[in-house]
């Protein structure tokens, strides 16, 4: 008998999944596998709905977080995984298990959050549950629409297909660093600190994008959003499609700031594929809806392939790309 940190997180959800039923039939149309689950409410229309939960001491610390930045991000890594099928967020409901002493405003400084990154993509708080817990549990559930033949799952890569990312990578992992001190900040100024640490606690879900796309009549092939990491999230597309890719490491987009402040052991290659907590969007695509998206959208990093996941160093070598990233269950994952 294995423990959980022993198999790990993803091992653990193929096991449960394996326990449930097997088989989906309408009006579910995609469950466990993708970014939210999909099922249809009317004529060509579908609803997505998707579930995080942020734990006090493992998704965060009040020694560097404030609990508005709490609310804030615990609504907007759900609206990111909207984004991620390509839909927009309509509504949401909250479920919070609250420590007895925490104050009123407290409280409301949480919800200040909460409501902030909803009001700001127009989702409507609907409901929820409010219970005692020896820490701090917020567990918000966003439903979003889209037309069915919109959305995009993590399974439509083909061969031939590059591999795109919107904005930099790896920011989010060195700022928690920073925020942390498990690296050398000596040297980092004000301004560089402030961008890296903002990028870990008030990520931005990138419905932004989804808005632009659908104003064009554009859809990727495949999509995902990066909270594990670059890595193991083209590691997710790939098995999902049933095929391999490239990453070309020398055009990873990785900012000035990440530049400027990686002083420690991790370089900024290792932070931009391993680092988790972007919550920038992956996807692959033809070369011809590539040529209508606004160039300085995303960044092209590889191509698809028929088989095995690799990275190509500036040197022309190829190497194996290991999807090591964020588990929840293995003992050495960053919170």
């Amino acid at each position: 008998m294995s423990s959980i940190e022993e198999t790990g997180e993803f091992n653990l959800i193929r096991r449960l999944t394996s326990i449930s039923s097997s088989e989906i039939t309408l009006p579910v149309i995609a469950g466990v596998g993708d970014d939210a689950a999909v099922y249809k409410t009317r004529e060509s229309r579908v609803q997505v709905i998707t579930t995080d939960t942020l734990i006090e001491n493992y998704h965060f610390d009040f020694s560097f977080y404030r609990m508005e930045d709490v609310g804030y991000k615990a609504m907007a890594v759900n609206l990111s995984d909207i984004a991620a099928m390509n839909a927009h967020p309509v509504l949401a409901t909250i479920a919070m298990g609250v420590p007895g002493s925490y104050s009123m405003e407290d409280m409301e400084s949480l919800y200040r959050g909460i409501m902030g990154t909803a009001s700001a993509h127009e989702v409507q708080i609907v409901g929820g549950d409010t219970t005692r817990s020896p820490v701090l549990a917020l567990t918000i559930t966003v439903v979003g629409e889209a037309a069915e033949s919109d959305v995009v799952y993590r399974s439509g890569a083909t061969p031939g297909d590059y591999i795109g990312v919107t904005g930099s990578v790896g920011e989010a992992a060195l700022g928690l660093d920073i925020l942390r001190k498990e690296t050398a900040t000596g040297g980092i100024g004000k301004d560089v600190r402030d961008v890296l640490t903002t990028r870990h606690l008030m990520p931005t879900p990138r419905l932004d994008i989804i808005t632009e796309w659908a104003q064009k009549q554009l859809r990727p092939s495949a999509m995902i959003d990066i909270s594990d990491g670059l890595a193991s999230e083209v590691h997710h597309i790939c098995t999902a499609s049933g095929c391999g890719a490239v990453i070309w490491e020398d055009k990873l987009p990785i900012s000035p700031e990440m530049h400027a402040a990686a002083l420690g052991a991790r370089s900024p290659v290792d932070y931009a594929l391993h680092g988790g907590d972007d919550y920038e969007l992956l996807f692959t695509a033809s070369a011809r809806v590539l040529e209508q998206m606004r160039p300085d959208s995303f960044t092209k990093i590889g191509r698809i392939t028929p088989k095995d996941v690799l990275i190509r160093r500036p040197s022309g070598t190829l190497d194996l790309l290991r999807p090591a990233g964020h588990d929840h269950f293995r003992p050495s994952s960053p919170a």
